[in-house]
């Protein structure tokens, strides 16, 4: 098998448990790259906090963002966007007050919550940017959003996300961190996405490598013609892939990259 294109998750997949890209991966993106493969990152994060890591491999491909609401170009201009329905927006915040959990929300490239508190500055550390305090926001008649994610302590997340999902069935309601439980439009995923991008570069899904570790990343797993899930990704991943390859600690994309694109010649 050929692939041709190959998207990687970024937390806990790509980076390592230092959140950073170890460098027999960034060697191995790199001869990839060289031999005409399009290396894409699928991120639930958004640009924000994702672009340090595009510049620092040196891609010039398309990069998706925000679970697979957003997709920019190079140049940082967005090629695709689906915000959610602000009306369901604000159901999402009585729901997040009922609960007593942490809400926050993207407004024009920027994390935006009501108050700080530890789980905004942990998502902030994890992500090396710093989000805007809204102490209005629950008060916004309109609020405009590519996802809404939620942050609790994991012992409360199953009944959190089996209460929202009920709630809210016009939702995808999916992790991306055994604590972060991320609301988007149905229509939107990181396979949807992915499709998106390989469509863009005339590309079949059968030439389509995805790796990834959480919830949100099973719909583009599914999508590739070889799905991949980490070492350290969640059951429900593993369930889903095709190939479980080394941990994120362990080099797995670079193993992936090195076995089923560079031919084991590397």
């Amino acid at each position: 098998m050929s692939y041709k294109l190959i998207a990687v998750d970024l937390d806990d997949t790509l980076l390592n448990s230092r959140l950073q890209i170890s460098p027999r991966v960034k060697n191995a993106i790199a001869k990839a790259v060289s031999k005409g493969l399009y290396v894409v990152l699928c991120t639930g994060r958004i640009l924000k906090g994702s672009r340090r890591f595009y510049d620092e491999l040196g891609l010039q491909t398309l990069m998706i963002t925000t679970g697979g609401a957003e997709i920019y170009d190079s140049g940082g201009k967005h090629v695709y966007s689906h915000n959610m329905d602000p009306a369901v927006v604000k159901k999402l915040i009585a729901f997040s007050q009922t609960h007593g959990v942490h809400f926050q929300v993207y407004m024009n490239g920027e994390l935006v919550y009501r108050e700080k508190n530890a789980y905004s500055e942990s998502y902030e550390q994890a992500n090396s940017f710093t989000g805007t305090v809204r102490p209005d926001l629950f008060e916004l008649e309109r609020i405009e959003t590519p996802k809404v994610l939620m942050i609790a302590d994991i012992g409360r997340m199953d009944a959190l996300q089996a209460s929202a999902r009920k709630e809210f069935p016009m939702l995808s309601v999916r992790r991306s961190k055994p604590t972060y439980l991320e609301f988007s439009s149905l229509d939107v995923s990181k396979g949807d996405a992915l499709r998106f991008v390989a469509d863009y570069y005339g590309v079949d899904m059968k030439d389509v490598v995805a790796v990834g570790d959480a919830e949100i990343d099973i719909p583009m797993i599914k999508y590739a013609g070889l799905g991949v899930a980490v070492a350290n990704a969640v059951p429900l991943v593993k369930q889903a892939a095709d190939v479980i390859c080394a941990s994120n600690d362990e080099d797995g994309v670079a193993d992936i990259i090195e076995e089923y694109v560079l031919g084991g010649t590397e």
